[in-house]
């Protein structure tokens, strides 16, 4: 069997981290579906851990788990032998990591939604946090671009499948929906906030409708 090239591999996680992207794009803007913050927030979660699995990849950096002992990397596997490749928090946490420090701040705020949400409905967390899941697509085509190429972008397929490019104040500050989320996520939001400076809350980087 011939060898796959070095290069296919990093083009295939570059183009599924794209597709990742846009299923994710495409099942939030989806009115007959109502499972829209679990599904978005799992599927942005994979699409930017196969998007920095494939810059790693490109820039010949090393995103497997490993120990280093007299010279020689001993790579961390499952009990089946695959290799434990970095999750997100991982990539992110890195020296080599490329992005900013406010799209790594919505990142984060992202996977811990997913650590709340994973086992629960959410109700009407669309809304109330929508602001925070348009930053971090518009952060994943600025990336896209500056990482890998403008003929990469998916500026095409947002430009009329993102329809909250245009929030309203109600979607940006959840005024409506709010008194229907779950206290454990409303306290999770608050919490992560605080940890922010004004300015890094303030980012539109974090969160689309910050002024």
């Amino acid at each position: 069997m011939r060898k796959r090239r070095v290069y296919s591999i990093q083009s295939e996680l570059l183009s599924k981290s794209k597709e990742c992207t846009l299923a994710a794009v495409k099942i939030y803007n989806d009115p007959l579906i109502q499972f829209k913050s679990e599904s978005f927030t799992v599927l942005m979660i994979i699409g930017w851990t196969y998007l920095l699995h494939s810059y790693c990849r490109a820039n010949k950096i090393e995103y497997r788990y490993h120990e280093e002992k007299n010279g020689r990397k001993k790579f961390d596997k499952t009990k089946r032998g695959s290799y434990k490749y970095w999750e997100l928090e991982r990539c992110l946490n890195d020296k080599s990591c490329p992005l900013d420090n406010d799209a790594k701040n919505n990142l984060r705020f992202l996977i811990g939604l997913r650590h709340e949400i994973e086992h629960q409905m959410t109700l009407n967390l669309d809304d109330y946090i929508s602001g925070r899941y348009q930053a971090c697509i518009l952060n994943f085509n600025k990336y896209l671009v500056s990482l890998f190429g403008k003929d990469q972008s998916l500026e095409k397929y947002l430009s009329y499948s993102l329809q909250f490019i245009e929030l309203s104040n109600e979607q940006i500050q959840g005024s409506k929906p709010e008194a229907e989320i779950p206290i454990n996520l409303k306290a999770y939001i608050i919490d992560f906030d605080k940890t922010l400076t004004a300015d890094e809350y303030n980012s539109p980087n974090y969160l689309v409708g910050n002024l």
